[in-house]
């Protein structure tokens, strides 16, 4: 979750640091992708964070972050689904999915969802799909955590787990844990990707096959790597896309970064490898966007977190202006690049 007020961002910020690096080889390095904007954009809303998957059928399922009343600003979950056309996707209205809880750890703001098709058993029910987000029951954006929910259709209902949160974060002055990604890595357990204010960007594998037995595996690091990742993985590569702050300037939002960049390793690769050590693709700045922020990026994948294939890789992200009307111009924007063109080096 990005917060959302001037002075509400700007204390997060001191808790949440990210680099302003001035390294201008990530602007100049890697392939064009081609930019298309997608969906949003409608008045008095707000839509950033998106989780994109493809279904067998070609039709892909946005879940994203969005406000339900014009000009109020209460995070709450919506899916959107592309329909395959002749020039792109036709995307149909969003539904609202999730609201935040009357009370308790998500009672004011949920987002950050991501959703995959994963067979578990809860309460004695069979559910086919899973969603982690974020949830925070405090104003200033502090104290976010992780919480889980699940269903038996990709649409919902999406019926949140009774022990949530799944991760927690005992500290109330610290942002504390979310902006999670998952990956299925078999019938019994996923991996999941988040970010962790005082621990950089972490994963750790979880067997969830039964709710009322789960394991929750050893928390690692990928150092070096700052908030706001979203991997893939393929049969050859571990793809990530990143928001990033180059050579930035000053005005509001200061909060997001300007570029959302990709980068990958070798599928043989130790997934520990340094940030700094992936091999960038390419990247969706406002030169590419036409836009000076470009944020929250994510992977189209498959239903269970992987590529559809190491031809081209779709990824989705939020461009927005900057001054005072700079959260009501979130819509999603897809960034497409050609990974056939840059693995052949022509």
């Amino acid at each position: 979750m990005k917060p959302h007020g001037l002075i509400i961002a700007i204390m997060a910020s001191l808790f949440f640091p990210c680099k302003n690096t001035a390294d201008d080889k990530i602007i100049k390095h890697g392939i064009k992708p081609e930019i298309t904007c997608e969906f949003g954009g409608d008045s008095g809303h707000y839509n950033y964070a998106p989780c994109v998957i493809q279904d067998k059928h070609g039709i892909r399922h946005a879940f994203i972050c969005r406000n339900k009343d014009p000009f109020k600003i209460v995070d709450h979950v919506y899916l959107f689904r592309g329909i395959p056309a002749k020039n792109g996707y036709k995307w149909q209205p969003g539904t609202m999915i999730m609201a935040p809880s009357e009370n308790g750890w998500d009672d004011c703001h949920v987002c950050d969802p991501d959703v995959r098709e994963f067979r578990t058993v809860y309460n004695g029910e069979t559910y086919n799909w899973i969603m982690t987000y974020l949830g925070v029951d405090r104003w200033d954006s502090k104290h976010n955590q992780i919480g889980l929910a699940v269903a038996k259709n990709i649409e919902g209902p999406y019926i949140k787990f009774d022990k949530n949160p799944l991760i927690t974060c005992d500290d109330e002055t610290q942002w504390g844990v979310g902006q999670s990604t998952t990956v299925v890595l078999d019938t019994t357990t996923i991996r999941l990707f988040y970010t962790k204010s005082n621990g950089g960007f972490t994963y750790r594998d979880i067997k969830m096959d039964n709710l009322d037995a789960i394991k929750l595996g050893k928390e690692k690091k990928i150092p070096d790597m700052e908030s706001n990742n979203y991997p893939a993985y393929s049969k050859k590569n571990v793809y990530m896309v990143s928001e990033r702050r180059v050579k930035m300037d000053a005005q509001i939002p200061t909060w997001v970064g300007n570029v959302s960049e990709l980068a990958y390793i070798p599928i043989d690769r130790d997934l520990s490898t340094p940030g700094g050590q992936w091999i960038k693709i390419g990247h969706a700045s406002p030169a590419e966007s036409g836009f000076p922020r470009n944020h929250n990026p994510g992977i189209l994948t498959d239903t269970k977190g992987y590529m559809l294939n190491d031809d081209e890789l779709v990824m989705y992200f939020t461009p927005a202006t900057t001054g005072k009307d700079w959260l009501w111009s979130y819509a999603i924007h897809s960034a497409r690049f050609d990974l056939s063109k840059f693995f052949s080096g022509k």
